[in-house]
């Protein structure tokens, strides 16, 4: 099948256009019935897009694939039911801007880092503390180790930790950068926590097990508020959105950049999203999100331009896309959007 016939629907008329149509239109639906009682819904690549009462930064999706959770600027994390995209038990309060949100593998934990460097664990179901502990004394992101016993962290201070999940004790670190350390991410076995560095050509990849530096390689990722780091599920390769919005696949064990391509000019990049099969990953610019084939490295669909600027990206197992900025999370399923082929669950090539 053709590039062209990948971004046109059997009728010519072009999918993303007509289905930003439909979004705007229900938008103002939605809002018009009430504003804040429902943020999401998917199905039938048919999405809605609601306003929420602040700011969105961060979002990620739980392992049942069937909620998605979002962190405010205001300090609060909702969790929101994607069937319906009503709001399920109380919010999470931290008091301060929440800057990312990483979810246990075993579903259980919600880990969360603030702007003024608190992390706090949370019971996934009940939305209670478990763990709160002052890791940093300026803004925060975390991340959550595969057995879902350590906690990685990155801060405006310029250093990186590991934490002990289960009672905020530093097991290693601080690690030192030249820079606010923007994201930070482990590896899906656990054993490499990967840090990338805002404004300077350092992303770094560390032993989870000790303080060594494994590796680390010139690429250069945009602004403070950035979500541009997603590994290979086999830890080997890790696919970076740099600053001048190419994707770069990197060999983890030499560092080495094994291809990179040009995604869009669609504004600041800051999020990148890796399907569950591995064949594909989404890329957000400004307002807007692209698809690539990372074998080929062709673009998969049209772009998809959205009404609000795209902070980040989270992809459920069943091909749902959510979009967080602005004032607005958005969820539309892929099924609309790219070829069937894509969304089938397979593994990647070798």
């Amino acid at each position: 099948m053709s590039s062209k016939e990948h971004r046109e629907s059997k009728n010519g008329e072009y999918v993303g256009e007509t289905m930003e149509k439909t979004m705007l239109m229900r938008t103002q639906e939605s809002s018009e019935n009430n504003p804040y009682s429902r943020i999401v819904q998917r199905k039938d690549a048919e999405p809605i897009a609601t306003e929420d009462q602040d700011t969105i930064f961060p979002v990620e999706v739980l392992v049942d694939g069937e909620h998605v959770l979002s962190g405010s600027k205001a300090g609060k994390i909702r969790r929101w039911r994607i069937e319906d995209g009503r709001e399920v038990g109380t919010p999470m309060d931290l008091g301060s801007a929440v800057l990312s949100i990483a979810v246990s593998r075993d579903g259980k934990w919600i880990v969360s880092g603030t702007k003024s460097g608190w992390v706090t664990v949370w019971n996934a179901e009940s939305h209670s503390k478990m763990t709160e502990f002052r890791a940093h004394n300026n803004s925060v992101r975390a991340d959550v180790s595969l057995d879902a016993t350590k906690i990685a962290t990155g801060s405006k201070d310029n250093t990186a930790c590991v934490w002990s999940l289960s009672t905020g004790q530093r097991l290693l670190g601080p690690w030192k950068h030249d820079n606010y350390v923007a994201t930070v991410k482990f590896s899906p076995d656990g054993c490499l926590i990967a840090t990338a560095t805002w404004d300077r050509n350092s992303v770094r990849v560390y032993d989870s097990q000790n303080d060594n530096l494994f590796v680390e390689f010139p690429v250069k990722v945009c602004s403070s508020l950035n979500y541009s780091l997603a590994w290979a599920s086999d830890s080997k390769q890790l696919f970076v959105l740099s600053h001048d919005s190419y994707i770069h696949r990197v060999g983890v064990s030499t560092g080495t950049t094994l291809s990179k391509w040009y995604i869009h000019s669609g504004g600041r990049p800051t999020s990148v999203a890796l399907a569950s099969n591995e064949i594909f990953i989404a890329a957000a610019a400004g307002t807007s999100v692209s698809f690539w084939d990372i074998t080929s490295e062709e673009q998969l669909g049209t772009i998809v331009e959205y009404t609000h600027k795209i902070f980040s990206l989270a992809m459920t197992s069943n091909y749902d896309l959510a979009a967080g900025g602005g004032e607005k999370i958005t969820l539309r399923a892929l099924c609309g959007i790219l070829p069937s082929h894509y969304l089938d669950n397979v593994s990647v090539p070798a």
